[in-house]
């Protein structure tokens, strides 16, 4: 007698396959907009957008807009504060999303989406574990879609230990 459990394990097994392949791939969405292609660093522009400022820190979102046609894109930025010369002043940003599942965006001509990217107050950080430095701006990597893309931006960081922060790309130009 032919027991159904070989086939079911088989199907069983495809399901799941096919329902975290997205994720595997850095991905998190249907098929259908699984399909669309990556957005590649020609067709990305990376601008400042709105700043607040909170207790102590300030938070700047940073847009990333397609200029191209429709594409794909997420993740986190690795963000740097450097000096005028581009050189790295101080630890990248830390990752505030640890844990979290980055979310695919598919971004039309002209869609933006954004990171809140925070530095704390150099003056809040004792300075004994801060030593606090004037930097230009900041270089932005994000995966495969772009690498070092400066942004003017000045600001002062802690040299000695992470005084800014990134996060997960977020749909929009609020960060």
């Amino acid at each position: 007698m032919n027991s159904p459990r070989p086939q079911l394990v088989r199907v069983v097994a495809l399901t799941t396959a096919l329902a975290y392949a997205p994720l595997l791939s850095g991905a998190y969405a249907s098929a259908s907009v699984h399909q669309t292609p990556n957005c590649k660093s020609i067709q990305l522009t990376l601008n400042r957008g709105q700043r607040h400022v909170v207790a102590g820190a300030t938070y700047t979102a940073l847009v990333i807009t397609n200029v191209g046609t429709t594409c794909a894109i997420w993740g986190v930025p690795a963000i740097q504060p450097v000096n005028a010369a581009r050189r790295p002043i101080g630890p990248f940003a830390r990752n505030l999303s640890m844990g979290e599942m980055p979310l695919r965006h598919v971004l039309a001509r002209g869609g933006s989406v954004s990171v809140s990217f925070g530095v704390t107050k150099t003056t809040s950080v004792p300075s004994s574990t801060c030593h606090a430095a004037r930097a230009a701006g900041v270089v932005v990597t994000l995966g495969p879609f772009f690498t070092r893309r400066f942004l003017a931006m000045p600001l002062s960081v802690c040299t000695a230990s992470a005084s800014t922060t990134t996060r997960l790309l977020a749909p929009g130009t609020k960060g």
